[in-house]
Formats: structure tokens, C-alpha cells, sequence
């Protein structure tokens, strides 16, 4: 049975953290994993570490020499270390609505699916969020709401030298794989904060 991977990267903000986390755990499809992965130790983190301890669905991880580099050492850990048939990989301050893991997996039923992506709810200023319908393309998309077959998204890694590495992640992986595989859902199920 296919299963979602989240990919998780943190650095000392356990309230955004423990949103994003509740908001799979509140999935009514149960087909989904998380690895939680930090830019190092903090207390906050290990708060968060002690509340799920001894759940098999959460996995954490911690660099030893933290990246600092906006969570794209803990992605590519996350990656590297990813074992589900998907992928998503997303931020701290990021949350999903409960029917997101139901319709990612059944969008990407057909065969050759290997890229699905959906619209989001964007926090561009503080207490207004914004419908954004999300287009496949560098600036198009957030590196949330789109979910990506493991066994390909294994082979790019995001650049950490880059702030927008998370941007051009997307066109490295459409480039290198076709669009030939994409699959939309015209719904706002991700929020960006």
C-alpha cells in the first residue's frame, strides 16, 4: 500500500512544529509517515520529541552540525532517509487539511503519476491569507503542496547554498523528469504560513 513520507525540517519553533504535525496526524486517510528532521537540538524540539515518543508513524532525526541554511540540509537528510513510495517535503509553519493524503494518493493512482500538486491557502502578510492557485514552475508552487514519487525525488538534491533552493527544486525535478506525470488537484488543501 503506497504511503506518504512528510518531510519536516525544524529549528527552534515547537508551536509551528507541533501544528504541521497534528495537522497529518488529523488526516482521515492514515496512509502517511512523518520524519521530523532538526537543524540541530533545541529544547523545544525535544518537548515535541517526548510528546510522540514510542509512535512508529512519527521518526526524528537531528543534524550534528546544524545547516542553518533554511531547512535544506534537513530536506535533503529527510531524502536521503525517506523510504515511502512519496514524498512531500514542507516547513514547520505549514499545515494540511484533513482530506490532503485521500486525494494526493487517489490523484496519483493512474500509472505514470510521479508529481501532484494542489492549491494553497498563502500567510503573505500577517492575518490575511490569500487564495493561490499553484502552477507548476519556479515561483509557481511551494515546496508544500506538491508530493513527488521517493525513488525520483531521491535523485536531486536541493541546493544549500541557495535560499531558493526549495523553489528550484521543482524545476529541477520537472526538467528532469517530464511533465509527462503531472497531476493537479484544483483545491486549496495546504496552508503556508
Amino acid at each position: 500500500m503506497s504511503k506518504i513520507e512528510f518531510i519536516i525540517p525544524t529549528w527552534n519553533r515547537p508551536n509551528q512544529l507541533m501544528t504541521v504535525v497534528s495537522s497529518i496526524f488529523s488526516q482521515k486517510d492514515d496512509r502517511w509517515k512523518i520524519h521530523v528532521v532538526a537543524d540541530g537540538i533545541y529544547d523545544g524540539y525535544q518537548k515535541v520529541k517526548d510528546y510522540f515518543i514510542g509512535d512508529d508513524r512519527i521518526k526524528f532525526s537531528e543534524l550534528e552540525t546544524p545547516g542553518r541554511d533554511w531547512g535544506h540540509s534537513p530536506r535533503n537528510y529527510g531524502l536521503e532517509h525517506a523510504t515511502e513510495d512519496w514524498v512531500v517535503m514542507t516547513g514547520d509553519d505549514n499545515y494540511y487539511v484533513p482530506v490532503f493524503v485521500d486525494h494526493f494518493l487517489d490523484a496519483a493512482k493512474p500509472a505514470g503519476i510521479n508529481f501532484v500538486y494542489c492549491d494553497m491557502i498563502h500567510n503573505w502578510t500577517e492575518h490575511q491569507y490569500y487564495y493561490v492557485k499553484s502552477q507548476p514552475k519556479y515561483g509557481g508552487i511551494d515546496i508544500g503542496n506538491f508530493m513527488t514519487k521517493r525513488i525520483y525525488a531521491q535523485q536531486i538534491k536541493l541546493d544549500t547554498t541557495n535560499v531558493a533552493a526549495d523553489a528550484t527544486y521543482v524545476t529541477d525535478y520537472l526538467t528532469k523528469f517530464s511533465r509527462i506525470g503531472v497531476r493537479y488537484i484544483p483545491k486549496p488543501l495546504y496552508v503556508h504560513n
